[in-house]
């Protein structure tokens, strides 16, 4: 016993002096673990901590009817995902016009999505719906925004199944009067337009084409419409919205932000007070809109606006002037979306971004790529060069609002046109047209440029005359860039590069028209 006992000993304290000497280094690495630990707890406690105490504070409303007998062809969206976003309070807007309206439908990859806007004073059958007080509203036919404004979120969500036949998954509500200080709780966005769009020039604040870095309050104009008269549709301000709301997602889901606990917490605890969610949306669902708004780029992403057939609709008995949709063209389009998931190529619109710019490089090359094309395009596409100074211009109302005529010739004006004749179109025209005689093709140019979705139309009967007859889907008046004319040839290399010679040109350099490339 006393043998065995003394051939283990001595390896017991071999193992026993191993552990004292490595006792220093293990006790250090235990407790480095346990202080990164607690500091992993500490960090997600937190972020559980705001997640569920913002989650508690945002308004919740009874908004969704998945099962409404208006969704069509429920199996054909099993996997698809539609969202409601709905923007109150535009700053500078009253009435209908404070309401703008978009529908984003995701495919079930989450790899497409489709963006729709409504206008505002679209007149739309609502069904019967159960107001926010618990009463039940009667169907009625309303102006689009009167189902938030006089019914709520429940009897908007019912309106637009019924227009669209889209089963609406999850409503969001934001108080555009509050995104700007969302804008300001991350230290401002970046957006990045391709090119300027009618929406911009609709805006109190227009935004050059590229990007521009956007404080809470410049925010707040770029929202405001410029000319309550200049967006007969709403389209222009919930593009704008759409840009902004981008932007804004798109920043505060950034590394930066999410890795900064002040300022995320000042971001969500705004967050809570500018939104209103339906029951059954939680966070996530907004990381995934956010994702689908602000991520998806390029071909992955259609927006279109609903198809308009006339803009100052008064029906019978009635002082309120509406938007008159296009049935078949609605149905054509939202049709597409829920079979395909995507929006017909004729009613798509052009797409803007919240991106950061691309690389100079990627710029110049999209700046090649486009004068080649214009070098290769008809008339149509080339710079103008009558400059609205030199234009006159008769303008025919052929709508049913009355006075618009007037109010477009005001528009034009302003932006430099000559105004001859103000009166009514006497014929009927299905959409705005410029009618012009073969000597001033130029200028009617201009006036088709001016106002965006006119069409040109040369007329013999009316000599060197340039008429806009305003029809359906009249959007408003934008400004216009003529080109500069071309230095003349120095008439020696000698002279070319003298500094006088030089000079001119270095300061007029030519108005530039072509789109700058986001990534």
């Amino acid at each position: 016993m006393s043998g065995a006992g003394s051939t283990r000993r001595p390896a017991l304290d071999r193992r026993a002096a191993r552990r004292a000497a490595r006792s220093p280094a293990r006790r250090r690495l235990i407790r480095a673990a346990l202080v990164l630990a607690a500091l992993v707890g500490l960090v997600v406690t937190y972020h559980l901590g705001l997640y569920v105490y913002v989650d508690r504070g945002i308004d919740r409303v009874a908004a969704l009817a998945p099962e409404g007998p208006e969704v069509i062809a429920p199996q054909l969206q099993g996997g698809s995902t539609t969202y409601l976003v709905v923007g109150t309070g535009l700053p500078g807007a009253t009435g209908p016009a404070s309401v703008t309206t978009l529908l984003v439908h995701v495919d079930s990859g989450g790899d497409r999505a489709v963006l729709v806007s409504v206008p505002p004073t679209a007149l739309v059958d609502t069904p019967g719906c159960r107001t926010d007080e618990g009463t039940v509203r009667d169907p009625v036919s309303e102006a689009f925004a009167a189902s938030l404004l006089a019914g709520g979120p429940a009897c908007t969500v019912r309106a637009v199944q019924q227009l669209s036949g889209l089963r609406v998954d999850h409503y969001l509500a934001v108080d555009l009067g509050r995104l700007p200080s969302l804008v300001d709780a991350i230290g401002g966005v970046s957006v990045c337009l391709p090119t300027t769009t009618t929406a911009v020039a609709a805006s109190a604040r227009p935004l050059p084409a590229g990007t521009s870095e956007l404080t809470g309050a410049q925010a707040g104009e770029y929202l405001a419409p410029g000319d309550a008269g200049s967006d007969v549709t709403g389209a222009a301000a919930a593009e704008r919205t759409e840009l902004l709301l981008s932007a804004t997602l798109r920043s505060a889901l950034a590394a930066g932000t999410l890795g900064n606990p002040w300022e995320l917490t000042r971001f969500l605890t705004r967050a809570a007070d500018a939104l209103t969610l339906d029951q059954q949306t939680t966070l996530g669902d907004l990381r995934t809109l956010g994702v689908a708004l602000g991520d998806l780029e390029g071909d992955a992403v259609q927006r279109a606006t609903l198809p308009v057939a006339q803009v100052g609709y008064v029906p019978a008995g009635s002082d309120q002037a509406y938007v008159l949709l296009d049935g078949d063209g609605v149905r054509s389009l939202f049709d597409r979306v829920i079979e395909d998931g995507e929006v017909p190529a004729e009613l798509a619109t052009p797409a803007v971004s919240a991106a950061a710019p691309a690389p100079p490089a990627a710029v110049e090359a999209a700046a090649a790529t486009t004068a080649a094309e214009q070098s290769a395009a008809g008339p149509a596409a080339q710079p103008l060069t009558a400059a609205p100074s030199a234009v006159t211009v008769d303008v025919l109302n052929g709508t049913a609002t009355a006075g618009l005529a007037g109010t477009v010739g005001d528009q034009l004006r302003q932006q430099g046109f000559t105004v001859g004749e103000v009166g009514n179109e006497r014929g009927v025209v299905n959409q705005t047209v410029v009618r012009h005689g073969p000597g001033v093709l130029e200028q009617a140019r201009t006036v088709a440029a001016a106002v965006p979705g006119a069409v040109l139309q040369p007329s013999d009967a009316i000599g060197d005359t340039v008429q806009l007859v305003l029809g359906p889907g009249f959007s408003g008046v934008v400004p216009v860039q003529v080109a500069a004319p071309a230095p003349a040839a120095a008439a020696t290399p000698a002279a070319a590069s003298t500094p006088a010679a030089s000079t001119p040109a270095a300061s007029t350099p030519a108005a530039s028209t072509e789109p700058v490339s986001c990534s």
